[in-house]
């Protein structure tokens, strides 16, 4: 009987684990970096859902129709030798003539903790942030635009 239980166990945490990770698709995950105006910026992760966040104090933000939420991991560096102010505002999610602005700047952690979209950096700081878009389900996004730094976002091979 016990090894029923642990055969029951394993398939459950399987189905769990597939759910899970069919809410989600990676459509990039080989960092891109470029530099401009004191700034480095590095684009380590793109992908397609979960088309919720669920952010501080239980907000929900949803894609909505035919929307999906599109999650880019973006570290952002400060390589000037004074502190500078970055504004998120400033980074589009481009594609075929598509440019989104961003609904959500998060700290990536497990509970989605809000950032403000202007930050102070001083010289050498960095931070890595998720930045959630929304993006019509039938297309991909080609690049991240921030100001004059334009991260391609490359097509599985």
């Amino acid at each position: 009987m016990r090894s029923m239980r642990s055969l029951n166990t394993i398939i459950l945490v399987g189905i769990w684990l597939g759910g899970v990770s069919a809410c989600t698709t990676v459509l990039m995950n080989t960092p891109v970096s470029k530099r401009a105006d004191g700034w480095v910026l590095t684009l380590s992760q793109v992908k397609q859902g979960p088309n919720d966040y669920e952010g501080e104090g239980g907000v929900l933000l949803s894609a909505g129709d035919n929307q999906r939420l599109i999650w880019t991991d973006l570290t952002v560096r400060n390589e000037g030798g004074q502190e500078q102010t970055f504004s998120y505002e400033t980074c589009l999610l481009v594609g075929k003539d598509q440019a989104r602005q961003l609904m959500v700047v998060s700290r990536r952690e497990e509970t989605n903790v809000g950032v403000d979209r202007e930050e102070a950096f001083e010289p050498g700081q960095e931070h890595m942030r998720q930045l959630v878009y929304s993006y019509p389900k039938d297309q991909r996004p080609t690049a991240l635009r921030c100001g004059a730094i334009l991260l391609a976002i490359p097509r599985p091979k």
